[in-house]
Formats: structure tokens, C-alpha cells, sequence
């Protein structure tokens, strides 16, 4: 559906993906079975936190450390939080919701 908010993501084997949009991109995990959708651009500096570590429901960015709970979307080490996007799974398919941030 070409007017649909939701955007089907291609997760690698690393179980990394990501979209992008016209407000910019939108890095997705899967990590510990959970799906997480976040802003791809570091808050801090604009750095690309697809290339971030992910340590359980903490997300690191690889330039700065900056970290963040995918979870919530706070800035757990750093000073701003990141923005998250709804993500779920349908018949095996991820989506994100590209119009709308929770965060």
C-alpha cells in the first residue's frame, strides 16, 4: 500500500537492517529475539548508530560511546536521547513505522 506509514526493513545475518525515509534513515536490530527501530543518526554528532554495538537493550555508538536503552530510547551515557520508531514482526517480515517516533 503506497500510503501506508509502515516500511517493510531487510534485517542482514547480523540481524541489522536499514530503511531510509525523507526524515533521514532508521537503523533496525534484532537483538535478544527483540525488534528495536532508532534513528540511525547519533544524537550527539549525527554518527551512524547502525555500526554501534548492542550489548542486551543498550546500544552503544562505535565514534563516542554514547549509549542508549532501545528499550526507552533514553541516553543512558550522553546528554540526549535517541528517537525510536514502532517496529513489529508479521509472518516473518519486520516493519517500522516511518511516521512516527515514540521518542
Amino acid at each position: 500500500m503506497a500510503d501506508s506509514p509502515w516500511q517493510r526493513a531487510e534485517l542482514g545475518p547480523n540481524g541489522r537492517g536499514l530503511i531510509a525515509h525523507e526524515e533521514g534513515a532508521i537503523a533496525v536490530f534484532r537483538a535478544d529475539g527483540r525488534l528495536h527501530a532508532v534513528a540511525n543518526a547519533c544524537p550527539h554528532e549525527g554518527n551512524p548508530l547502525l555500526e554501534g554495538d548492542v550489548l542486551g537493550a543498550t546500544l552503544v555508538c562505535a565514534f563516542h560511546g554514547w549509549r542508549f536503552d532501545l528499550e526507552t530510547g533514553a541516553c543512558l551515557l550522553g546528554e540526549r536521547p535517541v528517537r525510536l520508531y514502532p517496529v513489529e514482526e508479521r509472518d516473518g517480515e519486520v516493519w517500522v513505522r516511518v511516521c512516527a517516533p515514540t521518542a
